[in-house]
């Protein structure tokens, strides 16, 4: 596999003396999580554009922190975020008019509602009878019409300003073709270098950029945000087809690079037609795509500069929930030997039930007789099925084939001694191993792919002084052990630092983590227990005292050496400044600035928050003072 180019040895070099500029050219990556994430992502992004540059020396004096954001990286629910904003800005629309409708976008389960309305209402789909009628495509379908207003990829270009300031953003997806990152990446702004690695996808499967700047917007955000179980995989080209686009423009400017060569690949290449999902399955947090673009640029193969800080927003954590064997339920031992005699019965008894209505002209009894007779063919039948599927043979690479594992005489002597093994220990089985599957696939393989990323990104002299996670966890009850003992991105522990988070802060903080991954807040629970407005108020204050680390980590740095010109200092510590007087009010009032926003844009139905609202987390009872 061919991937962008990592800064080389020439370009550590560059970076090792006098080459930061503070808060100039940042990256920010925002990581999947449904809702949850888009929420988090939009009191990071609220945040930014609060912290003003306020020395008049300076040559960013007047312009806001948000302003000197170049590149965004999204997975999946952070995504949603991502896009949005990445429209506003390029049509000029201030940073209010994408709060508003953010804010209002998420709120409750309007979305949900919308994409069920499409998905029964076969109207909707008589414009796209190419796309497949199911439920991704109908959220794809209301994230093109109450979000995006139809607008495709196209939209994103601007001439670079000083309000429209991105330059590049990458949406995230996983294509099943080799199993890598589908990088939906978009350059904003003319790059008159060639920048070869640039693709809209991968080296390995890749669409021309003309044609893919026709994609409806809706359907990059359904690609990114496409996660298994809640979802069926949106397919290339049939489902990012429109009026302006065809099938046929779609696979000609699709290039899929040969792996094997073999007879199933080359049908499938001759096809162009591939599934994509969720980018979370690769990448949940977008760093990697952050880290290749920043390589791209210290490798000189764009014109773009390397970025000066990159900021990873992440919503998903390294805690997990240990696993728990499902206990075996204490009953009559019954096999499904035992089953079979009692269908049997049942059929007599049905038999004999029928046979006396019809005697004795009984309506009753012929009813029950007609119910009770068809039981044990069901059951019969559902048995036989099921052997034929365990016994089956399958072409497919997926499914239920275990002829590839076991021989004919082998899978029959499971069925043998299974028909003989306790029904009650054979669900426990079945719900030990459900569950574990559950476990691999929704939290330790994304936990340990975040691990790998996150190793490579904080472990890599090249992104030492430039790389800071922020994540919604940081402050939260959940954190305390790790944030007290200090870990490798603070500059000290917790317990010594002026930077502890006051109850209340970390009661909205353990409130937003406490929140399950979902596409949707349901609106009454929402109402309760204040899960968005905490998750926006956590991206806000939780950024705050990152920025705020970084700042003193760079301060305390420079005393050892030149990380950066003189010039910065006074910025540094003006930001310091701000941010640590924002930090001091986030500590007496964690929405502060949550309530100023909302009241101050007028958003319908907003209701300013106070702490008494924020019921105490459950789960943290102990922790309460007083």
């Amino acid at each position: 596999m061919t991937s962008a180019p990592v800064a080389d040895k020439q370009a550590e070099t560059k970076l090792a003396v006098d080459s930061i500029k503070p808060f100039e050219n940042i990256a920010l990556a925002f990581s999947g999580g449904g809702f949850r994430a888009a929420s988090f992502s939009l009191g990071v992004l609220s945040y930014f554009n609060k912290v003003v540059f306020t020395d008049d020396a300076d040559v960013l004096n007047g312009q806001t922190l948000l302003q000197q954001v170049r590149y965004m990286s999204s997975a999946s629910g952070g995504t949603i975020t991502t896009t949005l904003y990445t429209l506003y800005n390029a049509q000029g629309k201030t940073f209010g008019e994408f709060y508003a409708k953010l804010l209002k976008g998420l709120n409750g389960d309007d979305l949900l509602q919308q994409a069920l309305e499409i998905l029964a209402d076969k109207k909707h789909w008589n414009k796209t009878p190419q796309k497949s009628r199911n439920i991704i495509n109908a959220f794809a379908l209301a994230y093109d019409k109450y979000l995006f207003d139809g607008l495709t990829l196209q939209s994103l270009y601007h001439t670079e300003s000083q309000a429209a300031h991105l330059q590049e953003v990458c949406f995230n997806a996983t294509e099943f073709y080799t199993g890598q990152s589908f990088r939906q990446a978009v350059k904003l702004v003319p790059d008159n270098s060639t920048d070869e690695y640039f693709k809209y996808g991968n080296e390995e499967i890749y669409v021309d950029r003309s044609v893919a700047g026709k994609i409806k917007l809706g359907d990059v955000l359904a690609a990114s945000s496409c996660f298994p179980a809640g979802f069926e995989p949106i397919i290339y080209p049939n489902d990012f087809t429109h009026q302006d686009l065809t099938e046929h423009e779609l696979k000609e400017a699709l290039t899929l690079v040969p792996q094997t060569g073999d007879k199933q690949e080359t049908d499938f290449i001759t096809r162009r037609r591939f599934g994509l999902m969720d980018g979370g399955i690769t990448d949940n947090q977008g760093l990697q795509s952050l880290m290749d673009a920043d390589g791209r640029r210290q490798s000189d193969k764009t014109d773009f500069p390397y970025f000066d800080l990159m900021l990873i927003n992440d919503v998903g954590s390294h805690f997990i929930q240990p696993y728990v064997m499902p206990k075996v339920k204490k009953s009559f031992e019954l096999n499904l030997w035992g089953v079979f005699y009692i269908t049997l019965g049942i059929l007599l008894i049905g038999i004999v039930v029928a046979w006396l209505g019809v005697r004795y002209n009984s309506t009753f009894a012929m009813i029950v007789g007609a119910l009770l007779i068809p039981i044990p063919f069901i059951w019969v039948s559902a048995v036989l099925y099921v052997r034929h599927v365990l016994l089956g043979v399958s072409r497919s690479s997926v499914g239920m084939n275990l002829k590839r594992n076991f021989t004919e005489q082998i899978i029959s002597l499971l069925v043998s001694y299974f028909s003989k093994t306790p029904i009650n220990l054979i669900t426990q089985m079945l719900t030990a191993r459900a569950q574990s599957v559950l476990m691999l696939n929704t939290s330790i393989f994304l936990k340990r792919i975040r691990q790998l990323l996150y190793d490579k990104f904080y472990g890599t002299a090249q992104w030492k002084n430039r790389g800071k996670g922020n994540h919604v966890y940081d402050l939260s009850f959940s954190n305390d052990i790790n944030r007290n003992e200090g870990n490798d991105w603070s500059v000290t522990p917790a317990a010594a630092s002026p930077l502890n988070p006051s109850e209340n802060m970390q009661i909205v903080a353990q409130t937003a983590f406490n929140m399950g991954t979902t596409l949707w807040f349901d609106k009454q629970s929402a109402e309760q227990q204040h899960s968005e407005s905490c998750l926006v108020a956590t991206g806000q204050f939780t950024t705050c005292y990152n920025l705020l680390e970084y700042i003193n980590k760079l301060l305390a740095q420079k005393t050892a050496g030149n990380l950066y010109d003189d010039k910065y200092q006074t910025r540094l510590l003006k930001l310091q400044a701000q941010m640590q007087e924002d930090y001091e009010h986030f500590k007496t009032d964690p929405f502060f600035m949550y309530n100023a926003s909302g009241t101050d844009l007028k958003i319908p139905g907003f209701k300013p928050l106070k702490m008494i609202d924020i019921p105490f987390p459950e789960n943290w009872k102990e922790k309460k003072l007083g």
